[in-house]
């Protein structure tokens, strides 16, 4: 092959690379408020997973033993994590986003702060359990994909912008030991506008 077949060659691929490089990824900085109608009922979604929120023991004459005969050890604790999932769902009405090329942060309430990096795991706290869980935070496309896991839960989420950019559309997916299943979620923000 010429030298000149080889150039234009090497000229063809370095333009389809460019071409074919991904756009950076898109900007979803902002203070989003959630609009219901357009939403799960989170509050319904965690009832449903997290069960009754009653103790489920034996038999009504037993309640006043030590030990109800039949109730799991375990029963308190998903009563106690399912009134904490339904509080903390409350904290969901509106969020905060601080994005850079480096890292993004989400803000639901004063408690609610979390950070995940895009090039390393980070370490944090479940705003939910207080347990130490790990942050990975990846784009796929125009799709934040954020996972934290810890030793009794995990949750993965995926962030998106709506094509005119005025929604932030939150998929969510948490699953933890003490949950009947998963909840599963679809939350749908619009964006604050900015004071001028």
């Amino acid at each position: 092959m010429s030298p000149s077949r080889v150039l234009a060659a090497v000229g063809l691929l370095l333009s389809c690379a460019a071409t074919t490089r991904a756009a950076d990824p898109p900007n979803l900085s902002g203070t989003w408020t959630l609009n219901h109608a357009q939403s799960d009922d989170a509050v319904a979604k965690v009832k449903d997973a997290a069960g009754s929120e009653y103790v489920q023991g034996g038999p009504s004459w037993a309640t006043e033993t030590w030990f109800p005969w039949g109730t799991k050890f375990n029963e308190g604790e998903r009563v106690m994590l399912r009134d904490v999932l339904v509080g903390a769902v409350r904290g969901f009405e509106r969020v905060e986003v601080e994005q850079t090329a480096s890292e993004i942060k989400t803000i639901h309430g004063e408690e609610g702060l979390r950070v995940f990096y895009f090039k390393r795991a980070a370490a944090g706290t479940n705003i939910v359990t207080g347990e130490k869980v790990k942050r990975i935070a990846q784009w796929k496309g125009d799709q934040l994909l954020l996972e934290s896991a810890g030793a009794k839960g995990s949750s993965k989420e995926v962030l998106s912008l709506a094509p005119a950019g005025n929604q932030l559309i939150h998929s969510l997916h948490i699953e933890m030991d003490l949950l009947k299943h998963a909840i599963e979620m679809r939350l749908v923000y619009d964006r604050v506008p900015v004071a001028p």
